[in-house]
């Protein structure tokens, strides 16, 4: 009689576990489908916002092109606003244009005063990004066949050439490694150094800088 009850006691054991296992992982399969559904319920939200992104770049296009623009064929099936190309390829774009056409290209140097007066690409104009809004119009001709955007090191030309693409621009190429990548001619006054400074402000400075070096 012990002997069947301590069978009837290893069967119940053995049900019971089997009976844990199953529900723990009945509830991980549970858990897991909450999880997907709450992914696949935020996917479903965010997707009109990844479709208007998507077809974002083709509106302005098609505004641009009912405007009378010439949009390139490349930029509408990359669904791009504007070129995006190395220092190295703008490089090259810009003297091969230089050599056909000079008026047809514009360097459009988007970084501050300062930094423009340091250095910059030879033949350069300076708009600065904070200032793009009231000069883009009278200062950056829109018929121009290219517009190379560039600052240092390209954060502000991407945002320069993001708002020009919207107002309009069909013909930019955004430098994306900006003039940290730039080995074509440049112009500037280089290294500004404090004893140039000096000179520049007051003689008499610049010569007791020097003596006391």
């Amino acid at each position: 009689m012990s002997g069947l009850l301590w069978g009837l006691a290893i069967v119940s054991t053995a049900v019971a576990l089997y009976a844990v296992g199953r529900a723990i992982k009945l509830r991980a399969e549970v858990e897991r489908l909450k999880r997907e559904q709450y992914y696949t319920g935020n996917q479903l939200k965010r997707l009109p916002d990844e479709i208007r992104q998507a077809v974002e770049p083709l509106r302005v296009q098609v505004a641009a092109m009912a405007s009378g623009a010439s949009v390139s064929k490349e930029l509408i099936l990359n669904g791009q606003l504007y070129h995006d190309v190395s220092a190295a390829e703008a490089q090259r774009l810009v003297e091969d244009q230089r050599g056909r056409t000079p008026d047809t290209v514009v360097i459009l140097d988007v970084r501050t005063p300062k930094e423009y007066a340091i250095k910059r690409v030879s033949g350069a104009k300076l708009v600065p990004f904070e200032e793009l809004e009231t000069r883009y119009k009278t200062e950056i001709p829109d018929d121009a066949e290219k517009v190379f955007v560039y600052c240092a090191s390209g954060e502000r030309s991407r945002l320069a050439c993001d708002f020009l693409s919207r107002r309009g621009y069909t013909n930019l190429y955004y430098m994306r490694d900006g003039l940290h990548g730039w080995r074509g001619p440049t112009e500037g006054e280089g290294k500004v150094t404090l004893v140039q400074i000096e000179r520049r402000s007051s003689p008499d400075a610049a010569q007791a800088a020097r003596a006391g070096s």
